[in-house]
């Protein structure tokens, strides 16, 4: 796997690598920073740096992670980073060590925990932060629209929005965003871009309907 693809399909040691959630952590916050030592993400995660260093070893097994030896200060400094800008879980049967999909499951499985977590953290904090209980700048964002697309139109959709937050990060590694306030103000930021088909949501309705109403 070359370092920094745009966008790479996840192998089956690699679901297996980040079904563990800590390991999902790490490399979420790997990827926020850019690049970092294991003590770098201790503090930032405030966690024993050898238990990082544990994990970080792992997703180096499972090619999701890569050392940067032109950051090191010596030969002893390890400095990584993501192995990959983003990646997609690609189509049916790519995974041949997966014919069953069960790795796949699993990891989709915790994704939906992990956004439904988010996401209600997310409506707590909005609604507290529109009463007025909450003061300060919002913490969360949304933004929705609706299209009418082919499926074509769909994938050219997807291949923009795959090209908007590594340009981003690419502006704040040279300085080109501007901000009031210091770096050290960083926090990481989860960004989800989720595109659904109605008829899909229509799908569900229709058989939550059908399953609590049977004939």
């Amino acid at each position: 796997m070359s370092n920094n693809e745009s966008l790479v399909t996840f192998t089956t040691p690699m679901l297996k690598a980040i079904a563990n959630p800590l390991r999902r952590q790490i490399l979420n916050t790997l990827s926020a920073m850019g690049s970092a030592r294991a003590a770098d993400m201790a503090q930032v995660l405030d966690m024993p740096a050898n238990k990082i260093s544990f994990h970080l070893r792992e997703l180096a097994k499972a090619e999701m992670i890569v050392e940067v030896p032109e950051l090191a200060r010596d030969k002893r400094d390890r400095v990584w980073k993501s192995a990959a800008v983003a990646y997609t879980t690609g189509e049916v049967g790519e995974r041949e060590d997966d014919p069953s999909g069960m790795a796949m499951g699993a990891y989709l499985g915790q994704v939906i925990n992990d956004e439904q977590r988010r996401l209600h953290a997310a409506m707590v904090h909005g609604g507290r932060h529109y009463s007025g209980e909450e003061t300060g700048e919002a913490k969360a964002r949304m933004m929705t629209s609706d299209l009418m697309l082919t499926m074509d139109e769909m994938r050219e959709l997807i291949r923009r929005l795959e090209k908007v937050i590594p340009a981003f990060r690419k502006d704040l590694e040279e300085g080109k965003v501007h901000s009031s306030q210091p770096a050290g103000d960083r926090e990481i930021w989860h960004v989800m871009t989720l595109l659904n088909a109605e008829s899909l949501l229509n799908e569900s309705h229709a058989g939550q309907q059908s399953s609590q109403n049977p004939k």
